[in-house]
């Protein structure tokens, strides 16, 4: 049993070991503080810790030398009650399986067995920890005086924050009239979000002029803190707004200095229209297209995987070599900062034969992409999501598009009617993209018809039928459309889900799949073992199955493996 003169009523219940002190045994003085206590599960730190030397295992001391019934000076309305449960057992005297600590915010409960102490009146937990801490803060980064705590729930707006939050402790300074919540005394000064290219620091000042939010695109109070650029941008968010954990990426950057990427140059300039790009071992050629029409069935832009349906070109100087760019891919950027993620994003060359998934589009590819450059490689979107930005004028809205900002809400798209986690909204109606619609290429080629097929945003009436699949057209849904022909495509059928973004090759791997890519040229249309028919596609999967090798039409690929 524990050895210790206090009662011990939280541990001993669970823990059979003897405990001693931390800093008396083992030379644990030299040891970084202890990540967690093995009674509340808390990180929240404390002056002095117990140790199990069987189990390895710090706890506080105040949870420890818990009593089971004490009133705190952050609750002294009320006695709190000490609890060693599972968080299924709060059901019966709570709202929900999962509450959290009213001082620090971390979690209480779960699946795993935590001591807290409980208010039933009031719903109020804190950590044994935290029910010891004073009822008064110094932080005078943030106010010069004392604050001290307000137990009264009342609706009073935080001067840091501009809102109102029923579930944060509150601090008060009497004599300035300074309202706090203690999740926001805090808040860093200087930050870097996903939304903007510059550093933002943290002000109450009033604006010179009145702007909405960088990040919710509302009004911003005159007279509550916010975070705005310090480069003359006109540029403001709301404190909530900034350091959501989608928007920052949790640093604070008083006094530390600039972190800038190296911004290398995706080329060398070699000559008059040559230039040794990073991601090829060959010299490449600008061609400047003036007139005409420049299409290559079977040429592809290695970064972004579109076919050249126009435009300016680097193509590959070696004759045996069919490396080709896009002026616009040429010259994207080494490294990037996104709208959707905290971290910067560094651009990788994808190997020739790894695939990869699109983290904001699902599509797969086989092109260049951009990786979390915080190391996080399951974090890769390809170019053309890279490429989206605030605002986003996209060419089937009169409105700016801006990107969601209900964390973790998914949201029908006005197009595909698919619910996405990660939407581009419009603020002044209901309409709403998501990535795999709002970077649809506007114009492709089919090789039946002469012309470009667009993408239509119109209700058609007109146009009953999908030339491919001579299946209903639905007049609420994009279409593409051949004007000069008269003719209308499911985006599917011309596009499939992800075949008009992948090149044919040979010996690829995505997960446990090695398969081949093959190109159908028309004159020899392999039987698909999935439809039982010669395959109609442009692109054909190869792949072993069981030993045996198994042909399939991409489409049925995509459904059954992607």
């Amino acid at each position: 049993m524990i050895d210790s003169s206090c009662s011990l009523h939280g541990v001993s219940s669970h823990h059979g070991h003897r405990l001693d002190p931390l800093y008396w045994c083992n030379n644990k003085e030299s040891e970084d503080e202890p990540s967690w206590c093995g009674a509340c599960q808390c990180k929240e730190s404390s002056t002095t810790y117990y140790f199990c030397n069987e189990c390895c295992v710090s706890y506080h001391k105040e949870c420890v030398e818990s009593s089971p019934l004490i009133k705190s000076p952050l609750h002294p309305k009320h006695y709190l009650q000490l609890f060693a449960h599972r968080g299924l057992t709060m059901t019966h005297y709570h709202d929900s399986k999962i509450i959290s600590c009213s001082y620090c915010g971390s979690s209480v409960g779960g699946d795993r067995t935590t001591l807290f102490y409980y208010c039933f009146i009031c719903k109020f937990s804190l950590y044994p920890v935290c029910a010891r801490r004073p009822s008064f803060l110094n932080y005078q980064k943030r106010h010069e005086h004392t604050l001290n705590h307000f137990p009264r729930k009342n609706d009073l707006i935080c001067d840091v924050c501009g809102v109102v939050d029923s579930k944060s402790l509150i601090y008060v300074c009497l004599q300035c009239d300074f309202v706090v919540h203690k999740n926001c005394i805090y808040l860093p000064f200087v930050i870097k979000i996903a939304r903007h290219d510059h550093r933002l620091s943290f002000t109450y000042s009033h604006l010179r002029v009145l702007l909405s939010c960088g990040v919710c695109h509302q009004r911003i109070e005159e007279n509550y803190g916010k975070y705005y650029c310090t480069k003359d941008c006109n540029y403001v968010v709301h404190s909530k707004c900034a350091t959501r954990r989608n928007v920052w990426d949790g640093k604070e950057l008083e006094e530390e200095p600039e972190e800038e990427y190296e911004n290398l140059n995706s080329f060398e300039v070699i000559g008059d229209g040559i230039i040794q790009h990073f991601s090829h071992s060959h010299h490449m050629k600008f061609e400047k297209k003036i007139t005409g029409i420049l299409y290559y069935e079977n040429k592809r832009c290695q970064a972004c995987v579109l076919p050249f349906y126009g435009g300016n070109v680097y193509n590959c100087m070696d004759s045996k070599c069919d490396f080709v760019l896009h002026e616009a891919c040429a010259n994207l950027p080494r490294t990037k900062q996104h709208i959707a993620h905290p971290y910067p994003f560094i651009l990788q060359v994808s190997d020739t034969k790894n695939c990869f998934f699109c983290e904001y589009c699902d599509r797969f590819s086989c092109g260049f992409r951009y990786v979390c450059c915080k190391g996080d490689e399951s974090i890769s979107i390809d170019v053309r999501c890279a490429a989206i930005s605030e605002p986003l004028y996209h060419q089937s809205h009169p409105h700016p598009l801006f990107l969601s900002n209900e964390l973790g809400k998914h949201k029908p798209c006005s197009m595909c009617r698919k619910n996405s986690i990660r939407t581009l909204n419009c603020i002044e109606c209901d309409f709403c993209l998501c990535f795999h619609c709002a970077t649809l290429p506007y114009k492709v080629k089919y090789e039946h018809d002469e012309h470009f097929i667009t993408l239509s945003y119109e209700e058609n009436a007109s146009l009953n039928w999908c030339e491919v699949c001579e299946k209903t057209l639905d007049s609420y849904k994009w279409l593409y459309t051949c004007n000069e022909c008269g003719v209308a495509f499911h985006i599917a059928c011309l596009l499939g889900k992800c075949a008009f973004y992948v090149k044919p090759a040979q010996n690829l791997s995505f997960a446990s799949h090695k398969f081949n890519i093959i190109l159908i040229n028309g004159l020899t249309r392999p039987i698909c073992e999935e439809c039982k028919s010669r395959c109609q596609d442009k692109l054909m999967i190869q792949e072993l199955y069981d030993g045996k090798e198994i042909t399939a039409c991409y489409r049925h690929w995509e459904e059954n493996d992607i």
